[in-house]
């Protein structure tokens, strides 16, 4: 018979390895938050230096219930062991509280006040990879007066305050400019956990979050209270999960969302979806455990459209999930991936092709003004072997064409050349954030639009006489093209051709 003999884990290789899973700055600090929350807090306050100095630290403090001393000691244990997880709780495997701060630093400690007792643990990486024991530090209470912030949980009833300190790895990564580089992180976490703890900041037994005193107001990518939102019905599609006493049924809810176009969207209603970035880069699928947003901006190969297509950025995909069903969506440590079960994925594809057919409808909707047709416009679009579009300047628009009828061989090569390297240097990305902002409504330098006016006119003038055509005529022609399809220009150019002043 074999010999069962104890093999315990090497505390410092264990340490370091734990250090390595991948978290980011944004992702570590909303993994303690999550502590915070299942603990039923109120508030929630993240606080540093407003100013950089040599006690560089960052502290999470909660009012939630606080914990014991023995369950403060259970909680700083690695892989701690709980048999009373609620159906609220956004906790599973006892990891995030130490692999998620000591990804960030290498001391952490962790202050917790429960009926008037103030109990605080700390875990030092230093001195576990010196003795390479697994050895954590009970503070005494003149260690505990010494800490960031303690004077804030001590005037709360209960509550628990977590306090990362010795940046190494921020050390490293902005080669000594640490306080620098923990701004640039913290102004980062500000928008990720408005969107990550968004129901929990935003619903009706709201939670507030603060980052130095000031409170954040939770993001809405559904844009719910939208007039123009199209909010499908909400579903539940019951699911099948193995147990230690056979099997067990839960569910999860669907529910799909069309957001407005957006030329309806206000710039409140943009900053209130997350900005001009989340507008496109978030669709898809958003993936709730208990409320926490897990994953989101993929659509789970579910769609042959690939993930910030244009054509789809409107559609959205709500799926709640509670904990019960973790291992069927195979959800990670950090809570940052989630795999979709292969005996749902049938269920939610006819969902994402609804999703998919709305966005692009919706897309395709412009308010426009007269528009040439065919080879007469500016701006054409051919597609590549590989599918792919692309836009080029068009030589047959007869816009272009009297310009160029009017040069001679070698100027006409010369303007050719010029305009492949306009097409082929057309800046996308400037433009969408342009009209998503709404910037390319405003109006342009004055001299800029008497150019534009005279130019109109002689371009009037030309179509005039191609066409053989009426005053009436040639401005709806004119005004088929930007930018003399702008009301201001327009209407001036009508006034001296028409009236000649």
């Amino acid at each position: 018979m074999a010999i069962r003999i104890k093999n315990d884990p090497a505390a410092d290789g264990t340490m370091r390895s734990f250090r390595k899973i991948g978290y980011l700055f944004k992702s570590a600090v909303a993994d303690v938050l999550d502590n915070s929350i299942s603990a039923k807090c109120k508030n929630i306050w993240i606080d540093f230096p407003s100013y950089d100095n040599e006690d560089l630290y960052i502290t999470i403090l909660d009012d939630g219930f606080g914990m014991s001393n023995a369950e403060l000691f259970n909680a700083m244990k690695y892989g701690c062991s709980r048999d009373d997880y609620g159906e609220e709780d956004l906790g599973r495997f006892g990891m995030g509280l130490k692999s998620a701060s000591l990804s960030q630093c290498k001391v952490l400690t962790v202050i917790s006040k429960q009926k008037n007792e103030v109990n605080a643990y700390r875990w030092d990486l230093d001195e576990v990879l010196r003795t390479k024991e697994w050895y954590c530090f009970r503070l005494e209470k003149h260690e505990i007066d010494e800490c960031p912030n303690i004077e804030k949980l001590l005037e709360l009833e209960s509550g628990t305050l977590v306090t990362w300190q010795n940046f190494d790895v921020a050390y490293k990564k902005s080669s000594g400019h640490t306080y620098e580089y923990i701004t640039k992180q913290i102004d980062e976490c500000d928008s990720h956990l408005r969107l990550i703890f968004h129901r929990f900041m935003n619903g009706r037994k709201a939670i507030n979050f603060y980052i130095n005193g000031y409170k954040l107001k939770g993001y809405d990518p559904f844009l719910e209270n939208h007039i123009k939102t199209d909010a499908g019905k909400e579903k539940e599609i019951g699911v099948t999960f193995k147990t230690e006493d056979g099997e067990g049924k839960d569910y999860i809810k669907v529910q799909s969302f069309i957001l407005p176009h957006q030329n309806d969207l206000s710039n409140q209603d943009i900053e209130t979806v997350g900005g001009i970035e989340s507008l496109k880069d978030n669709q898809g699928f958003f993936i709730y455990r208990n409320n926490r947003l897990i994953i989101y901006g993929t659509w789970f190969r579910l769609s042959s459209r690939q993930v910030n297509a244009e054509l789809y950025k409107y559609g959205r995909i709500r799926v709640d999930i509670p904990n019960t069903l973790d291992d069927t969506w195979d959800i990670d440590v950090k809570k940052q991936t989630a795999v979709i079960p292969q005996n749902i994925i049938n269920l939610l594809r006819k969902e994402v092709m609804n999703v998919c057919t709305g966005s692009k409808e919706k897309t395709g909707k412009r308010a426009r003004l007269p528009e040439a047709k065919g080879s007469e416009k500016i701006w054409a679009k051919k597609s590549t072997r590989q599918g792919k579009d692309y836009f080029h300047i068009n030589c047959e628009s007869p816009f272009i064409k009297q310009y160029l009828d009017s040069l001679d061989d070698k100027e006409r090569v010369r303007a050719l050349r010029l305009f492949d390297v306009i097409s082929a240097n057309v800046p996308f990305d400037d433009i969408y954030v342009s009209v998503c902002n709404k910037n390319n409504e405003t109006e342009a330098e004055e001299e800029v639009v008497d150019s534009l006016i005279l130019l109109g006119i002689e371009q009037f003038n030309q179509i005039k006489k191609f066409r053989q055509c009426s005053n009436e005529v040639a401005l709806e022609y004119l005004c088929a093209y930007p930018p003399f399809n702008d009301e201001k220009i327009l209407q001036e150019i009508k006034r001296r051709v028409c009236y000649g002043n």
